[in-house]
């Protein structure tokens, strides 16, 4: 199997950190230290397929709320359900497994 693109790679470290900080496995400060770093190293390149096209509109809507976010530095959980929402593609129709780990399959341990 090939290796997922940068940004499908992007988008699985997101929902990672994400469901890892919803479940509590991380704390707001690492959560939000990771994803920042994640959204400041990721640069959307140009869609090879609808996987890809899905990855870089999640991870774009994502970097905004949470960029958002921190300017106003609201309610942590308000952020999690919000990019829990906006990270997960199959609200928009897409089932491939590789753009979804919060489907009762995702894996358990990080890297």
């Amino acid at each position: 199997m090939e290796s997922p693109s940068p940004s499908v790679s992007a988008l699985q470290k997101a929902q990672d950190i994400t469901s890892r900080w919803s479940d509590g496995e991380l704390g707001a400060d690492e959560a939000q230290h990771a994803l920042k770093s994640l959204f400041d190293q990721w640069q959307p390149g140009t869609p090879e397929n609808g996987i890809d096209e899905a990855a870089e509109t999640a991870l774009t809507a994502s970097r905004i709320a949470f960029h958002d976010w921190l300017q106003r530095g609201e309610n942590c959980e308000e952020l999690v359900m919000q990019l829990r929402w906006i990270l997960d593609p199959s609200k928009d129709g897409h089932d491939d497994s590789a753009l979804n780990v919060y489907a009762p399959h995702r894996p358990s341990s990080s890297q």
